[in-house]
């Protein structure tokens, strides 16, 4: 008997000891709690007193606790760091002197972004204390909801965002592109944000516009050509259509490997600029070709040539289009009269020198029972008039890899060792 109630007695100890250790760890989890709101209250009476990086470090561990990280007041506080760093460096800006535009861009866009983190968790639903369930609303039908920082939050996004405008291209200035693009973003959406309403004039169109053109620009500048695409083409939507936005477009689109991008780009800059610039009809007829959409694509370099007869490029092009469709023997009016419009045309001089070219190659394929004298009676007059052509198509353009090796093989027939020789070394 008496070794059973001291096992009893042992046993009620050591449940006494464990519900000790629960307690404990009870009471330390909420002296944890506890200490990471203490230390938001400590920071943020030290705001406008304590250095800037001492605040920033002192707030680190909040950000990470399970606790805090989750609590809108965590945020605020952070914000209203970077906000008070922000206006300091600003003010000084605005006596003349010298601040660095990304150090002010980093602490405006750390600032906005704190604020934006606030508003969803600054959303609490008010709860009845007798019964643990959310109130709700009598006439609306939805649960109630209470907020502490919401107000100064909307207030200090309002605030901050003519400094957002005047430093945002300061920003892209400097190089710090990734801001620059963040700035630009925050500029054309906030003002449509649902909570912003009535409290930030929205700018007008044209100039969101341009702004996206902007934030292309950047996106380009920061080798991000892909996202830089949608940029441009919302800002075409905005109405921004100078011919600046649809060339840095095509040339994103380009590095993107976006070719549907490609033709449409071309398809909306061809009536505004079709006729100062060949690019756009050649964009798009190299597209309806890789389609063998011919029908598109003669209707279209038609249209241009009827608008701009004296269009070498045209011409050229509707004698490139004829030979993928029918043949070269079709194409080679346009060529020559492509040559004759423009002599100055690398690309005109190269597809006339090409055709007399593959018309001497041909013979030698298909006279196979030819050789010496005999052959080159028929090979060398064709040589000879394809060589001007390519001549000068070489000389306008030194990359035109094709028209150095139609030459080195025209003058190895013609034995012209000088020549051979000579584009040799180039």
């Amino acid at each position: 008997l008496k070794q059973k109630s001291i096992n009893n007695y042992f046993i009620i100890i050591f449940g006494m000891k464990k519900l000790f250790l629960m307690l404990a760890c009870s009471s330390m989890c909420i002296m944890g709690m506890n200490a990471q709101e203490k230390l938001v209250k400590e920071v943020e009476k030290e705001i406008g007193a304590a250095k800037y990086a001492t605040l920033s470090e002192k707030l680190k561990p909040a950000f990470t606790d399970a606790t805090s990280e989750k609590d809108a007041y965590t945020w605020f506080v952070a914000a209203k760091v970077e906000m008070n760093e922000f206006d300091e460096l600003f003010k000084q800006k605005m006596i003349g002197k010298n601040v660095d535009a990304t150090i002010l861009g980093k602490h405006l866009l750390a600032g906005i972004d704190y604020l934006k983190k606030v508003l969803p968790l600054d959303t609490v639903p008010e709860v009845d204390k007798k019964t643990g369930a959310p109130k709700v609303d009598k006439k609306t039908g939805l649960v109630k909801v209470k907020t502490r920082f919401s107000k100064n939050v909307v207030s200090m996004l309002a605030e901050n965002y003519s400094p957002l405008n005047s430093i945002m291209s300061e920003i892209h200035n400097a190089k710090d592109y990734a801001n620059a693009v963040k700035a630009y973003e925050l500029f054309i959406t906030l003002p449509f944000e649902p909570y912003m309403e009535g409290k930030i004039a929205a700018p007008a169109d044209t100039i969101l516009g341009e702004i996206r053109f902007y934030q292309g620009i950047a996106l380009w500048q920061g080798e991000n050509p892909k996202d830089a695409v949608g940029a441009f083409e919302k800002a075409r939507k905005l109405g921004y259509l100078k011919k600046e936005v649809f060339d840095y477009a095509l040339n994103c689109a380009a590095q993107s490997n976006n070719e549907p991008a490609i033709v449409k780009i071309a398809e909306e800059a061809l009536p505004l600029y079709g006729k100062q610039d060949g690019q756009y009809v050649r964009i798009l007829i190299n597209g309806y070709l890789n389609n063998q959409n011919y029908v598109e694509a003669n209707k279209i370099v038609d249209q241009a040539i009827l608008d701009d007869p004296q269009s070498a490029e045209l011409v050229n092009l509707k004698g490139n289009l004829v030979e993928n469709q029918k043949s070269i023997e079709e194409a080679f009016p346009y060529f020559k009269k492509a040559v004759d419009l423009d002599p100055t045309s690398s690309k005109a001089q190269f597809d006339l020198g090409r055709y007399y070219f593959n018309k001497a190659v041909k013979i030698r394929d298909e006279k196979t029972d030819l050789t010496g004298d005999a052959l080159a009676k028929l090979v060398n007059p064709l040589y000879e008039q394809a060589l001007p052509y390519l001549e000068k198509a070489y000389e306008l353009d030194k990359g035109n890899i094709d028209a150095k090796n139609a030459l080195r093989s025209i003058y190895y027939q013609l034995n012209d060792e000088e020549k051979l020789n000579a584009i040799e070394q180039y």
